[in-house]
């Protein structure tokens, strides 16, 4: 299992990001909240997007989920 983490803070695109735990491009840690441990990026998209309609993948870690619109 993989752990996620979303950005709490909005970006200027309107999204909040999510990463895999530990990605260099991380914001630091007191500006995360921890989605969870998943088998898939899938299913921790669909528990980001609960928490953050707006959840954006991160273009390093999760470009399967990176969304430029």
């Amino acid at each position: 299992m993989v752990a996620y983490v979303v950005h709490t803070k909005m970006m200027a695109s309107g999204d909040h990001e999510v990463h895999v735990e530990g990605c260099e491009w991380c914001p630091p840690d007191e500006q995360l909240c921890k989605v969870g441990e998943f088998d898939s990026s899938e299913q921790a998209f669909e528990a980001a997007k609960k928490m953050y309609p707006e959840a954006n993948g991160c273009h390093l870690c999760l470009p399967e989920h990176y969304d430029l619109s």
